[in-house]
């Protein structure tokens, strides 16, 4: 007899839970049984929408349940580490959109129970996953690029006063624990370390408090990083006219590329020898599907929950696992520390 699909679980339904719901179900023998969010409403709105056949407001509902092997944590920053934490102890695997936690202290722990647990435990990357990464990684490798002489990560974004006025934890060092870098540049930096390995900061600038009324945390923070010895500029803010717009430069001494994490992302630039040239147009972004919810998020939460999913069943390492999840929360905070930032601990969540 086939065995019954395996269950998975989305607990919160805001913005990106319609990413992780269409990744699910993407998946061969996999399906999504339940939607949670603190609000019923909500999650009952959810479940409606998009077929999901049960609904809660509580998180123990999920984890009582037997038949729900992993679950996606989908809400506000600072209950990330209590909830991976009691998902992890319940036995279920997981998969947490970033960040890990807000502090390094807390992604530490996280690591040690999945760990103990013998538990998956991912952070979303989608991004790493995203073809032009993939291949931009591989060129790299291949040393078609030559020495990298500098790197430029960008993220230009426009939010307005009610994205912060009318949430109960965006704007907020204890709800958010930052914003322009830890919420919308994460992706950005995230991807660059993943390309071209460690990150270090040697100094950093930011502005906080000053875009909106309502809004505590920083709306732009610029820095410069090292990978070894290639220095690496980075970017990121909220209060620009541009809704949403990524640049990621390699320069090398034997090739240069350019791209975007847009949907569909853009190779922008990719020149210097013919071996690269070759090989990035054979590339096509372009054909990409349509994404099921903001378009910039993507659709490679798929290939993340294959991943992810793949990890569960053999203990194959992912592309994006929880070290690397704590990696950016250590990168993150050294940033803040760097900018001057009045970084403060998680508020936790149950």
């Amino acid at each position: 007899m086939p065995r019954p699909p395996s269950a998975h679980a989305v607990v919160g339904c805001g913005r990106v839970a319609p990413n992780h719901v269409d990744a699910f179900r993407a998946l061969d023998g996999w399906t999504v049984a339940w939607a949670c969010d603190r609000d019923p409403a909500t999650a009952a709105a959810f479940a409606s929408e998009y077929g999901i056949p049960r609904v809660t407001g509580t998180i123990d509902d999920v984890l009582a349940d037997p038949d729900v092997v992993s679950v996606s944590i989908v809400v506000d920053h600072a209950q990330h580490a209590g909830l991976v934490e009691r998902a992890l102890r319940a036995g279920k695997h997981v998969l947490v959109e970033k960040p890990l936690a807000l502090s390094v202290e807390e992604g530490e722990r996280l690591l040690r129970i999945a760990e103990e647990c013998g538990r998956v435990l991912s952070v979303v990357s989608q991004h790493r996953y995203d073809p032009l990464v993939v291949g931009l990684s591989d060129w790299l490798s291949a040393g078609l690029l030559g020495r990298l002489l500098y790197v430029r990560s960008v993220l230009e974004a426009s939010r307005d006063e009610s994205y912060y006025k009318d949430s109960y934890w965006r704007g907020t060092w204890e709800g958010e624990g930052g914003s322009a870098l830890i919420n919308q540049g994460y992706h950005c930096l995230d991807v660059t370390r993943a390309v071209c390995g460690e990150l270090t900061v040697v100094s950093a600038m930011a502005r906080a408090g000053e875009l909106f009324g309502t809004m505590r945390t920083e709306d732009t923070l610029c820095a410069l990083l090292a990978a070894g010895p290639v220095p690496v500029s980075f970017a990121v803010t909220v209060g620009s006219t541009v809704t949403w717009r990524t640049r990621l430069e390699f320069v090398g001494t034997a090739g240069t590329v350019e791209l975007d994490l847009d949907h569909p992302g853009k190779l922008h630039r990719a020149w210097g020898n013919p071996e690269l040239e070759r090989r990035a147009a054979a590339l096509d972004p372009a054909a990409e599907e349509a994404p099921p919810g903001t378009d910039y998020y993507g659709i490679s939460h798929r290939r993340q929950a294959a991943d992810f999913t793949a990890a569960i069943a053999s203990g194959k390492q992912m592309a994006a696992d929880a070290r690397s999840g704590l990696a950016m929360v250590r990168l993150i905070t050294g940033l803040y520390d760097a900018a001057g930032l009045p970084r403060v601990p998680a508020a936790g969540g149950a």
